[in-house]
């Protein structure tokens, strides 16, 4: 049983850009495998503009430009961007939705704790992050 729970915001998406919701629980239903969470916690999961996104990675992480994802361990919240995603996806040949898998587990990571900054930190992150996209069918690699 996944003990991660969330809410889902994808009001900025049209139809066939949003996330299936049983997707969204696979990936964090494997993310709480993985990481044996304990007790109950809720994400919220929000999609926002690249403006949005640029000004939000400038305030808090000091790069003034558009990222994929950012997210906030204190307050449980993963934000994406889906024009980057789906640049990053075309830049390495897989489908967008891979791309979003992959970002929504690489920010639960962070939600958790977990950083790559620092080599040492990078060899707990990235090997847990391969385990859980294998189980989900992302090539962990991407």
């Amino acid at each position: 049983m996944a003990l991660i729970g969330f809410e889902l915001n994808q009001e900025i998406l049209r139809g066939g850009q949003r996330l299936p919701r049983r997707l969204v629980e696979a990936a964090l239903a494997e993310c709480s495998s993985e990481l044996k969470v304990k007790k109950p916690v809720e994400l919220s999961i929000a999609f926002v503009s690249e403006k949005t996104m640029r000004a939000l990675n400038k305030k808090w992480r000091g790069h003034d430009y558009v990222t994929d994802v950012l997210s906030f361990e204190t307050t449980n919240e993963i934000l994406l961007c889906y024009p980057q995603a789906v640049r990053q996806a075309r830049e390495m040949r897989h489908s967008t939705r891979d791309e979003l898998v992959f970002l929504i587990v690489h920010g639960v990571l962070h939600t958790f704790g977990f950083d790559h900054v620092e080599p040492k930190d990078a060899k707990k992150m990235f090997p847990r992050q391969a385990r859980i996209l294998t189980k989900l069918g992302v090539n962990p690699r991407i």
